[in-house]
This record gives C-alpha cells, sequence and structure tokens, in this order.
C-alpha cells in the first residue's frame, strides 16, 4: 500500500508547491516577546513625480475617511500630473490647449499612477473596507495583492519572573522571525 502523504514521500517537492509554514518554538515562562514595528523604507514625498511610489499605510486605528481623503488627494495629484503633461506635449500643435486636455485624458497613452493602500495583520479589514469603498465609486479601479512579510520580535525575560531548572533549558534566543500576512489595494482612476 503505498503512502499517499506527500511529507512522507522520497520524491522531491515541485516549484509550484508552497514552503510548509513552521510554528515558532515556545517560549519558557520567563520570557516573553516584544514586538518591533514592520520595517519599510523611508516615504518619498509622493507629490514629487509620477516616479515615486505613492504609498499609504493603514492601521487598525486609521479614520477612514482620513484614509479615503488621503487616497483622494494623490489620485488628484495623479491627474493633475497627466493633464499638465499633456498640455506641455500639445503645447507646440495649433489648437485649444482644453481640448488637448480633454483629449488627452480619453485616449489615457500613459501608464496610470498608482495609490497602493498598503494593511498587515489586523488592518486587513479596514483596507478590505477601503477597497470596497473605491471599487463603488465610478471614477476608480482597484486590484489586490497579498502576501506574506517578515518581522522580527525580541525575545525578553519577564521582571521578577523566576526560571525553573536552569540547567534544563538552553540559551534563550534575542529575536525571532514571524511572518504576518499584507495586503495591497492598488486603486487607478478610470
Amino acid at each position: 500500500m503505498a503512502d499517499d502523504n506527500p511529507e512522507h514521500s522520497d520524491a522531491p517537492a515541485t516549484a509550484t508547491a508552497t514552503a510548509k509554514h513552521e510554528k515558532l518554538p515556545r517560549l519558557p515562562p520567563h520570557a516573553k516577546v516584544q514586538k518591533r514595528p514592520l520595517m519599510h523604507p523611508p516615504i518619498k514625498s509622493p507629490y514629487k513625480n509620477s516616479d515615486t511610489p505613492k504609498i499609504v499605510y493603514v492601521s487598525s486605528g486609521t479614520k477612514f475617511m482620513s484614509a479615503v481623503k488621503r487616497v483622494r488627494s494623490l489620485l488628484k495629484e495623479a491627474d493633475k500630473r497627466a493633464t499638465q503633461s499633456a498640455l506641455s506635449q500639445k503645447k507646440n500643435q495649433r489648437g485649444d490647449p482644453i481640448m488637448a486636455a480633454a483629449q488627452a485624458s480619453i485616449n489615457k497613452e500613459n501608464k496610470l499612477e498608482e495609490v497602493i493602500i498598503k494593511a498587515t495583520g489586523k488592518a486587513i479589514e479596514k483596507a478590505t473596507e477601503l477597497a470596497l469603498y473605491f471599487q463603488q465609486q465610478d471614477d476608480c479601479r482597484i486590484m489586490l495583492r497579498t502576501g506574506t512579510v517578515e518581522a522580527i520580535d525580541d525575545i525578553i525575560e519577564k521582571p521578577g519572573a523566576k526560571r525553573k531548572r536552569d540547567d534544563d533549558e538552553g540559551e534563550l534566543p534575542e529575536t525571532r522571525i514571524r511572518r504576518t500576512s499584507v495586503m495591497e489595494v492598488i486603486v487607478t482612476l478610470r
């Protein structure tokens, strides 16, 4: 009788198989985990040019309308930049500049600038609510991306906690890596 369980088979894992998620080892009773904030690059000015990514980080405590207004202002700036670009391209040609801007917005020859709303863990619910809101808007298009990020946590000893059997336990690690879910909501104008 063949063993159908892929964990016990001798066949090599395929490239499509996902990595098995291992549980983190249990900490001794005298230790606790102190979470560090997630690492991300410094936020560049989103108003600088069209090449800089427009990222809005959302936490579980972020006010809904505050996030909506931030995304809307970034989309408005992107639309303004696209209109200015169309006007400058049509400047040397004859004709009405207003008609040139309108024609450029209809054609949408350039790649649309996107605003990315990022959320991890508990804040994914807030990002989902924002995605639903922008999906219901007539002038917006959304796309969702999910993933996993790694975070580094510190392991510290509880103050006043006593160790049980010092000889049984090895050295307490200083840090550990945990994985958390991340959701990106990409919002563009139509």
